[in-house]
């Protein structure tokens, strides 16, 4: 199994400006190859990368010899990125999708970073050994052991992370399993983030909401700035910072909800949202701030490595519409209705917390079918993640 996980480093002055000359030379890299690229491709021949490689390292004598300077991945891993982005054009082309050709990159309009060999990093707690470098400090250490796959180094808003694929071993096991058998039902919301079946309710962040004021006062200062000047550059990465703050109070809230779900539960009972129609309405803001999406995409990843199971309802289950009690369809509910008696079982329902429940009570059912075929009866319409378990590929965040 691949693990992802990014990981934000403490450079020095030294170190950042060193960070600073990689990644500038694996744009220069980028550009001198696509220009490259563009003459081959002009004179009725075939360009690959590899070719383009083997001309940068002849040059790296005369005019390119300050990339000598620098670790030779960094070039190579740059024009090994620019065949794998004309790889997708042709393949986006011949898929009909739009075709995106590679474009070149200019400082300060395009995402700085560089990639170096995995084998030639060296991990020890929270240090990275980098070749030509030495030992950079990190915020926190690997956390799960195993064979580093691929790193990369980016920039955001003036801080850098490093970005790992590790392949664990086969003896690692989650740090927090599931060992209970509890089944919970779980509504997702703008209001609520999420409403357990349990009667628990997760205030949704609010992150941009809350942060809306200064957002906007960034913005406007960075539209009445020289576009490319020093205050211009200055209040771009305070606008960076602002826009990185509200995406890790968004990840702590959903971490921390998805981590607890798949620890005190076997069976999580959700449903098939379509956030992007969720969007188009008049409360697209909110119902993006939420992050509802994100819930879901965490817990189908942390379900198989903590032993729990997801139950994914039909997206037109009208979980908040039937009755917990008695199962009867109340078609004529409203989104206005956040509480409805039954009329014929006479049950008070609170609209939130009677959808979770109708979940938990399908998620349930799944439970007993898994456990003893053929007893749980007709169970009511669900899916799977369509492929979800045969991937191996998952990200920590």
């Amino acid at each position: 199994m691949i693990l992802g996980q990014r990981i934000r480093l403490d450079p020095n002055n030294v170190q950042r400006t060193w960070f600073e000359r990689c990644a500038g030379a694996a744009r220069r890299t980028w550009n001198d190859g696509l220009a490259r690229w563009q003459e081959v491709y002009k004179a009725g021949g075939k360009p690959n990368w590899r070719g383009i490689n083997a001309e940068f390292n002849a040059r790296k004598k005369d005019d390119l010899a300050w990339l000598c300077e620098l670790p030779w991945a960094v070039p190579n891993n740059a024009l090994r990125d620019l065949g794998a982005a004309f790889s997708n054009f042709f393949r986006r082309v011949k898929q009909g999708g739009k075709p995106g050709y590679p474009r070149f990159k200019k400082r300060g309009q395009c995402r700085e970073g560089f990639a170096i060999e995995a084998r030639a990093l060296r991990f020890d707690g929270r240090k990275v050994k980098l070749p030509k470098l030495g030992w950079i400090r990190m915020f926190e250490p690997l956390r799960c052991p195993g064979k580093i796959i691929s790193s990369r180094f980016t920039k955001h808003s003036g801080r850098w992370y490093v970005s790992l694929m590790v392949e664990i071993y086969e003896s690692w096991s989650y740090p927090h399993p599931c060992e209970t058998q509890a089944s919970v039902g779980v509504d997702l919301g703008v209001v609520d983030l999420a409403v357990l079946s349990d009667g628990t309710r997760v205030a949704a962040p609010r992150a941009l909401r809350r942060h809306e004021t200064k957002l906007r006062m960034l913005n406007k200062q960075l539209s009445r700035r020289t576009r490319g000047g020093a205050n211009w550059r200055k209040t771009k990465v305070k606008l960076g910072r602002l826009h990185e703050r509200i995406a890790d109070i968004r990840k702590d809230v959903t971490h921390n909800l998805t981590a607890r779900l798949v620890h005190d539960f076997r069976w999580i009972g959700i449903e098939d949202l379509c956030v992007k129609g969720m969007a188009r309405g008049r409360l697209s803001k909110s119902v993006l701030d939420a992050a509802m999406s994100e819930v879901r995409r965490q817990l189908v990843y942390k379900a198989p490595l903590a032993g729990s199971n997801i139950v994914l309802a039909d997206r037109f289950y009208p979980s908040s519409k039937t009755c917990s009690a008695c199962g009867v369809l109340h078609a004529d509910l409203h989104l206005g209705d956040r509480r409805w008696t039954c009329e014929d079982c006479g049950a008070e329902h609170d609209r939130d917390e009677n959808a979770a429940e109708n979940l938990k009570q399908m998620a349930a059912a799944h439970a007993v079918a898994a456990c003893c075929p053929g007893s749980a009866g007709p169970l009511r319409r669900a899916k799977l993640p369509v492929g979800q378990e045969s991937s191996s590929c998952v990200n920590l965040g």
